[in-house]
């Protein structure tokens, strides 16, 4: 037992810088198991293609407004859409319109000159005179002229029992007869001044009083009425 102390007290100490070398050329468990895992694959990103709802509490209040401004974009694009629709149709309705007024303005005016014409030609159309006073009104003044100074009635005309004249004539008569005896209205120049003679040729024209002498019905003989009262003389 003594000699085994003694060798174990003799024995060499280790070298300390050998057992470093070792140490630091002896790899790690956990190195070894780094370099023994494969490299992992690359990750590809894909794009969302549907939407996914976000909770609302996650959504900041930017974002929260910038969603209902595009909401309200759609809304205009939709009613933009819609006003250009009802525009177009309220465009085509206007230019129909437009052709029918055309269209009707011409048959209008197309009627007026029918009227126009026809009225002239039964203007001056020679028709019997029913009545004594227009008959012995055209045969006294027969000699009367008009503006120009030209005859109004050259010769007069007789069928088998009455005067033929136009009515034409007879209005160019009565006013060159009112122009001749000055019987113009100073103040009213459209108003007539009636003597015995028109008042025998238009009575529904005269002023009319009841037996006290009251005017019941003023004088009414006027440039535009005559044509009117004319009408009476030439109906049978």
């Amino acid at each position: 037992m003594p000699a085994t102390a003694s060798a174990r007290n003799t024995a060499k100490p280790a070298n300390p810088a050998k057992s470093s070398k070792k140490e630091e050329t002896t790899p790690a468990p956990e190195a070894k198991a780094a370099k023994a895992a494969p490299a992992p694959a690359p990750v590809e990103v894909v794009e969302a293609v549907e939407t996914v709802d976000v909770d609302s509490s996650d959504v900041s209040p930017l974002q929260t407004e910038a969603l209902a401004l595009i909401e309200m974009a759609r809304s205009a694009q939709a009613l933009l859409q819609n006003l250009i629709k009802g525009t177009r149709s309220v465009s085509a309705n206007i230019k129909k319109l437009e052709r029918d007024v055309k269209r009707l303005d011409k048959k209008s005016k197309r009627s007026r000159e029918n009227r126009a014409s026809n009225g002239n030609k039964g203007l001056q159309q020679l028709k019997p005179v029913y009545t004594a006073e227009m008959r012995s009104f055209f045969e006294a003044n027969k000699s009367l002229t008009d503006n120009d100074g030209q005859l109004i009635v050259d010769n007069l005309t007789y069928d088998s029992d009455h005067l033929l004249v136009s009515r034409k004539q007879a209005l160019k008569l009565v006013t060159s007869y009112i122009r001749h005896h000055k019987l113009q209205d100073e103040t009213n120049k459209r108003k007539i001044n009636m003597d015995s003679t028109l008042q025998g040729l238009f009575p529904e024209l005269c002023a009319v009083k009841d037996k006290k002498g009251k005017v019941v019905q003023d004088e009414n003989c006027h440039y535009n009425t005559l044509m009117k009262a004319l009408s009476r003389h030439f109906t049978q």
